[in-house]
């Protein structure tokens, strides 16, 4: 087996259960909780990582973690929606 392959389901593997199991469970903690459980930064880094994996992933043809990278960069998206509408309602 290439090991550039092995490497790429194993990074995939672990990116979906991040985007599947991780993030989701942050999403809905935040949502129970009425507020963001994560800083703004950490939101603006995480959804700057997916930008340059996903466009990394693309240039290389590395179909397999590009799928995961996409599922993650939704949810990381979604993750900053609930910033700004928590943070809103938290200034007024």
């Amino acid at each position: 087996m290439d090991i550039t392959f092995l490497l790429s389901i194993l990074v995939s593997v672990f990116s979906l259960a991040l985007v599947l199991i991780g993030i989701p469970a942050q999403i809905k903690k935040n949502y129970k909780e009425k507020r963001s459980g994560q800083p703004i930064a950490t939101i603006l880094i995480a959804l700057g990582f997916y930008t340059s994996s996903i466009g990394f992933f693309a240039l290389t043809r590395a179909w397999l973690p590009l799928t995961s990278f996409c599922i993650g960069i939704i949810m990381w998206g979604i993750t900053l929606v609930q910033y700004v509408m928590y943070e809103k309602k938290k200034s007024v």
